[in-house]
C-alpha cells in the first residue's frame, strides 16, 4: 500500500477512536459475547447463503483489489510492444516475449493469434471470458453487501439477547446501568463492521470491476488492431482515449517503446 495512504488511514483510525475511548478506556468497548454473536452469526449466514468456492473467490477479489496489478499504462505498453513485433512478422520474437506479458487476457489472446486462430473466434472467446470475470466480480460484491446488511442485524440481536439476560438478573437501577452499556456494544460492533469495513470493501470491488471491464475491452480492441497489422502509433491513438485514465504517461512511454521495437 502507498505509504501516504497508510499514514492517512492510520491517522483516520486514531482520530475516529479517540472520542470513543476518551474518559471510558478501551476495556469498556470490549464485549466477548457480542463478538461471538456477530462473528458466528456472520459465518453461519455466509455459508448458508453462498457456496464455499464463491466465498473463496470473493476473498481473492478483495485481496486482489488492494494490489497494483493491471493499469492502463502497462497494458498499453504491452499492446504497442507486441504490435510492433507482430507488424514485422517476427513470430519467434512474439513467442519469446509472450511469457513476459503481465495481463493474462492479453497473453491468452496473443497465444491464440500466433497460433492462427480466426480473429472472430478469438474475439468471441475473449468476450465470453470478459463477461465471466465481470459476473464473478459482481457476485463477490453481492457477498460483501450481504454481510453489510447482516452484521447490523446480528448486532441488534446481540443487544436484545444481552437485555434479556440483564432483565433476568435485574436487581437495581445502579447495577443495570453498566450492564446496559455493555448490551449496546453488539449494535455498535455491527454498525462499525458494516459501514467501515463491508460497504467500503464492496465499493472498492465495484471500482475495480469497472476499471477491469475497461481494460479488458481495451485488450480486445488492441488484439483486433494487432491482427490487422496497424501501426503502433495508430493503435495508441485509438486506445489511449478509451477511459482517460493515466493517458499522458501512457502516450509518452508507449510511443517510445513502439518506435524502439519498429526501428530495431
Amino acid at each position: 500500500m502507498n505509504p501516504l495512504i497508510t499514514i492517512i488511514l492510520s491517522l483516520g483510525i486514531f482520530l475516529f477512536m479517540l472520542p470513543i475511548i476518551r474518559n471510558t478506556g478501551v476495556e469498556m468497548f470490549f464485549n466477548l459475547d457480542a463478538l461471538l454473536i456477530i462473528g458466528s452469526g456472520t459465518l453461519i449466514g455466509l455459508f448458508v447463503g453462498f457456496p464455499v468456492q464463491r466465498i473463496k473467490t470473493a476473498f481473492f477479489h478483495v485481496k486482489e483489489s488492494f494490489g497494483d496489478r493491471g493499469n492502463k499504462t502497462s497494458l498499453l505498453k504491452e499492446i504497442l510492444l507486441m504490435a510492433g513485433v507482430y507488424k514485422r512478422g517476427n513470430i519467434r520474437e512474439i513467442e519469446r516475449r509472450q511469457a513476459e506479458i503481465q495481463d493474462d487476457l492479453f497473453r491468452m489472446g496473443m497465444h491464440l493469434l500466433i497460433n492462427q486462430h480466426p480473429m472472430e473466434e478469438i474475439t468471441n472467446l475473449l468476450e465470453r471470458e470478459m463477461v465471466l470475470r465481470i459476473v464473478n466480480q459482481n457476485l463477490s460484491q453481492n457477498i460483501l453487501k450481504t454481510l453489510a446488511r447482516l452484521t447490523p442485524a446480528l448486532g441488534l440481536a446481540g443487544t436484545i439477547i444481552s437485555l434479556i439476560k440483564m432483565f433476568d438478573h435485574f436487581q437495581s437501577i445502579e447495577t443495570m446501568t453498566p450492564m446496559m452499556a455493555v448490551a449496546l456494544m453488539s449494535t455498535f460492533y455491527g454498525v462499525i463492521i458494516s459501514n467501515l469495513i463491508m460497504l467500503p470493501l464492496s465499493s472498492k470491488l465495484k471500482e475495480k470491476a469497472i476499471l477491469s471491464e475497461s481494460l479488458m475491452a481495451m485488450t480486445i480492441e488492441g488484439l483486433v488492431a494487432i491482427s490487422e497489422k496497424e501501426h503502433p502509433l495508430k493503435i495508441e491513438e485509438k486506445l489511449a482515449g478509451i477511459d482517460g485514465v493515466e493517458e499522458a504517461p501512457a502516450l509518452l512511454s508507449g510511443r517510445d517503446m513502439a518506435w524502439g521495437e519498429i526501428n530495431r
